[in-house]
């Protein structure tokens, strides 16, 4: 701790010495202006999007075809040039002096999705009017190092629901698990994501950008994705000849964190032949609350990854593999040996043990291996557009050991997992992009999936049963742009569902089998208007179901990680979701503006209830006694809203304020509902140079989180009352330095800087134990290239 805190010291010297030479040198007064065209008229083109990316300044065409950009700093910039039915054109322009360019955009009669600009664009066949948010580049740098769900936590309408520090997954307007499907390299991921302590089995540093869709998106990706998608996305392989990559060192005091990943990508000259690999190694001890260790808080992570394509003209193919290993320990404290135990262990401030630091994992923890392969190809001609076909096979596998070593069924010790589970997973999905009709552009697409779950466990009756199922859609999205500054989007879909469990009779020991069939159909409808180059107006309504999982169903058991006993029913109904939401945005020169509302009607929506203050409210087993949770149904409502507004306040200063808020209500019982998010104030002050002195992209940001108690529950309707709210305060200091001709980049960030005890109320261990304490995070991001010719192209991974 002392080395960062004399290197905190350090920065800012060098800041101070030389922030007067950078306001002299480089006051950002420059301006980029220009003609846009289209090549089949010679016409000017009106409302062209034009985006740098470095700096998320941007502008439109008016009705000549011309724009303007100013406030521009010297240097090197990505400038994007867009236009709906039009070819996107992608390219580097040196801005040291005023610019003025003039270009030209060919028709495309494949690609005919919008950019935002202060936002990447959104993903290929998606719904388009449903409101979607992505982190990439600097802000992406900034969350290396730590967990998919924290990473994603920082943009408005997504929380998280953890179990201790180490376990934690996305929270979309309120929903998560089985509602929120996450795509990993265009596939959607698979695991054991049935458990509110099962994170997803991604490594972060694959991707070069996160997007989270909120809102109902089940006509493009099914039935799981009534509350949203989160997709991992890689950089696309690169065709012209070259060979680099980059490697990301990162450490962190609290748990003695050090964690390395690196990337080897190139492509063989004139060959069409593109490469990658990659690696990331990630190790943790115990953590530390602001008052006390945390007992076996250790982690462990090892993955690897690797990409080849292939790719012409008017096809490619691809092939990628992906590996994921992770070991985490569970927090001790929370065995009780009855009911007058647990009782005292949740009226506890400070756990029974106060843990020493050790990188050592001791039972009580899981194991999860998670194995995917993935085979892709294309094909595209003018004469019908594009189609694109998806093949993958996952391998899922999740040991869950308990606190102490169980007997064998001949009665000897066995150091094994009681719990033990393989899951394997095919997908496959074939997507049809036509060419335009008219003004109308859009997808025809089919997707199938086969999956199987076999328990090989110690415990006598498994939390769940095996079981098989099968799946099938069908979808068309349509759009039709009836002017520049109008979009009407609509899409329709069919979906299948065919799902066995396998049983055993508890009395007679017989076995048996259940079956169940789903089927429905989802819609959408949804417009965009643009009100002017700067304000935008988004709408979508659609509706979507999912069927109850085989957890929900049987789920009857100890849930080790969340210290719970967790009860299933097996007359669970399909849930029904209606969905509207609505969305403002604004694009000046100076603020950036994204308004959201939304309101989601959800028939028979299934959740787990604490049985806190009835009869059942703990289950007495042989290893201890547990808090007793049952899964059931009932109408809800969410609704809510999303705030985030950027603004420039000068050339370096930016001030971001954030606001996330969630309301539910159980219509059938006219009361709350449990595991809501609490509301959420995030604000943020960014003072940024491009340049000082022989430095480049420095940085100071200091940022606040307020969370509020969550005071909107039944009463008596939880083992503990919510905790209170609290105020997290978090500063990062960060620079760009060219070592020789490679720029690596360091930055130095404090989380929780007051030291400050709290708990969350999405925290399952909220029962037993503080969140973590302050820490110090020291991230480096050190790139490569060995050769690579100048041209600038990308293609599909």
């Amino acid at each position: 701790m002392l080395k960062l805190k004399i290197a905190i010291v350090l920065l800012a010297c060098c800041i101070i010495n030389t922030s007067i030479q950078a306001q002299l040198t480089n006051n950002c007064t420059l301006t980029l202006s220009g003609v846009i065209t289209g090549s089949d008229s010679s016409k000017p083109l009106f409302s062209v999007a034009v985006g740098i990316s470095e700096n998320s300044k941007g502008s439109y065409t008016d009705s000549k075809g011309t724009f303007s950009i100013t406030g521009i700093c010297s240097g090197t910039y990505h400038v994007e040039f867009f236009l709906m039915g039009y070819m996107k054109i992608d390219t580097l322009l040196d801005i040291h002096s005023n610019r003025r360019v003039r270009l030209s955009l060919k028709p495309d009669h494949v690609n005919l999705n919008e950019v935002h600009i202060q936002s990447n664009k959104v993903e290929k066949n998606n719904i388009q009017t449903l409101t979607e948010t992505s982190i990439s580049g600097a802000q992406l740098q900034q969350t290396r190092g730590e967990v998919l769900g924290d990473a994603l936590k920082n943009i408005t309408g997504v929380d998280v629901i953890s179990t201790g520090p180490t376990i934690v997954k996305p929270v979309i307007h309120g929903l998560y698990s089985n509602r929120i499907l996450i795509l990993n390299n265009g596939v959607p991921q698979e695991g054991q994501q049935w458990g509110t302590e099962h994170a997803p089995e991604i490594d972060p540093f694959i991707a070069t950008k996160l997007t989270v869709i909120k809102g109902a998106a089940s006509i493009r990706y099914g039935s799981d994705a009534i509350g949203g998608v989160v997709l991992v996305d890689p950089a696309d392989l690169p065709t012209n000849k070259s060979l680099g990559g980059e490697i990301n060192l990162d450490g962190m005091d609290n748990g003695r964190m050090y964690c390395g990943s690196g990337i080897l990508q190139g492509a063989l000259g004139d060959s069409s032949l593109s490469y990658r690999i990659q690696g990331t190694y990630r190790r943790s001890g115990n953590l530390s609350a602001p008052n006390y260790g945390l007992d076996n808080t250790g982690t462990l992570e090892e993955n690897y990854s690797g990409a080849l394509g292939y790719n012409k003209a008017h096809y490619g193919v691809t092939a990628y593999y992906s590996h994921f290993y992770t070991e985490i320990g569970i927090n001790r404290n929370t065995v009780a040996g009855n009911a007058t135990e647990l009782l005292d262990l949740f009226n506890l401030n400070h756990p029974i043990v106060d843990s020493a630091f050790t990188y050592k994992i001791q039972r009580g923890f899981q194991t999860v291996s998670h194995d995917m392969v993935k085979a892709s190809g294309y094909l595209q001609y003018a004469g019908f557009g594009k189609l694109e076909a998806t093949f993958a096979r996952q391998v899922d596998s999740r040991q869950e050991y308990s606190f102490e070593v169980p007997y064998s069924p001949l009665g000897q010790l066995n150091n094994a997992a009681e719990n033990d589970f393989e899951l394997i997973t095919h997908t496959a999905e074939l997507v049809w992009e036509h060419n335009p009709v008219g003004h109308i552009t859009g997808s025809i697409g089919a997707d199938f999936m086969t999956q199987g779950n076999v328990y090989t466990g110690l415990a006598y009756a498994p939390v769940i049963p095996n079981y098989r199922n099968y799946y099938g859609g069908l979808f068309i999205i349509e759009k039709w742009s009836l002017t520049n500054n109008f979009l009407l989007e609509g899409g329709i879909r069919y979906d299948y569902k065919w799902q066995r469990e396998y049983m055993e009779n508890a009395t007679t020991l017989g076995l048996y089998d259940n079956t169940q069939t789903y089927n429905s159909t989802s819609a959408t409808l949804g417009a965009t208007y643009r009100i002017s180059p700067k304000l935008s107006l988004d709408f979508n309504a659609g509706n979507g179901w999912r069927a109850p999982s085989v957890y929900e169903l049987y789920a009857f058991g100890i849930h080790g990680a969340t210290a719970t006993f967790e009860v299933g029913d097996s007359t669970l109904k399909v849930e029904k979701s209606y969905d509207c939401t609505t969305s403002l945005h604004y694009e000046g020169e100076k603020v950036f503006a994204d308004i959201g509302v939304y309101i989601n009607y959800i028939n028979n929506y299934m959740y787990l209830q604490p049985q806190a203050g009835k009869s059942d409210a703990t289950v007495q087993t042989i290893e201890g006694v547990f808090p007793r949770f049952n899964f059931t149904q009932t109408d809800a409502l969410f609704k809510g809203a999303d705030f985030d507004v950027k603004w420039h306040i000068t050339n370096h200063l930016q001030y971001e304020p954030k606001v996330t808020l969630v309301f539910a209500n159980d219509l059938t019982n006219h009361d709350y509902l449990v595991l809501v998010p609490p509301q959420r104030f995030q604000n943020s002050i960014e003072y940024r140079w491009r340049k000082l002195g022989k430095l480049s992209n420095v940085f100071i940001n200091v940022g606040n989180s307020l969370v509020l108690q969550q005071t909107r529950v039944p009463p008596n309707s939880d083992f503990v009352p919510p905790p209170e709210g609290y105020s997290l305060f978090s500063a990062a200091i960060g620079l760009s330095v060219f070592l020789g001709k490679q720029e690596m980049s360091i930055c130095l960030q404090c989380n929780n800087i007051a030291n400050t005890a709290y708990r969350d109320y999405l925290d399952f261990f909220r029962y037993y134990a503080d969140e973590p304490g302050r820490s110090f995070q020291l991230k480096i991001r050190i790139p490569f290239q060995f050769y690579s010719n100048k041209t600038q192209q990308t293609t599909n991974n």
